[in-house]
């Protein structure tokens, strides 16, 4: 790699771990350009070399993770390699759980951290998207005993909420062991886990 691209990529991450600890502090609203390069230990000429203002770092921080989840559906496998229903699901649980395991600290922000509240529905509505369009090539169809729209909403909804349940926790269990628990909640209706004493 480039000592100029190292170089970029360690002012850029210190620069999102100072936003993500300022949101943490403030929200996103409260904080300034200021508090962001100070936290950060650099100059705020630096800040501008890279980032027209606190909103456009915020706006390219979400496109980049809006961009990585369209991914898991089509690089090395989700989309292209899924051959049944539970397959897409397996497969896509484990590149879910550890792609947001590794974007922990800026999703909490953003969700809990009083970042940005639509970065949630748009994460919701990209899932809903992608998830429908590998359904309708693997020619499954959702059932008509309630609207589509309710089926969608507690599938995605419900499986949003136990991710970021999930991160928000002291000690995460791995990815791969959330993984696992998504997968049995996606085979068992919340009554299912109820057992009589």
């Amino acid at each position: 790699m480039h000592q100029n691209d190292l170089r970029v990529r360690k002012t850029r991450a210190k620069i999102k771990r100072a936003l993500i600890e300022t949101i943490n502090e403030k929200g996103f609203g409260n904080l300034t350009v200021s508090d962001i390069t100070e936290r950060a230990g650099i100059n705020r000429g630096t800040f501008y070399i890279h980032y027209k203002g606190k909103q456009d770092l915020l706006e390219q921080l979400e496109e980049a993770i809006y961009s990585d989840i369209i991914q898991l559906f089509h690089d090395n496998g989700t989309i292209s390699s899924a051959t049944s229903y539970e397959d897409l699901n397996r497969q896509f649980f484990q590149k879910f759980s550890a792609y947001i395991y590794g974007e922990r600290d800026f999703i909490l922000a953003m969700v809990l951290g009083n970042g940005d509240p639509m970065f949630y529905h748009k994460i919701k509505q990209i899932l809903t998207r992608e998830l429908l369009k590998r359904m309708e090539y693997l020619g499954i169809k959702m059932s008509d005993e309630i609207p589509h729209e309710y089926i969608e909403e507690y599938a995605i909804g419900s499986m949003l909420n136990l991710s970021i349940y999930w991160l928000g926790k002291d000690n995460p269990e791995p990815p791969n062991e959330f993984a696992k628990i998504m997968m049995r909640t996606r085979t068992k209706a919340p009554l299912a886990f109820a057992v009589k004493e």
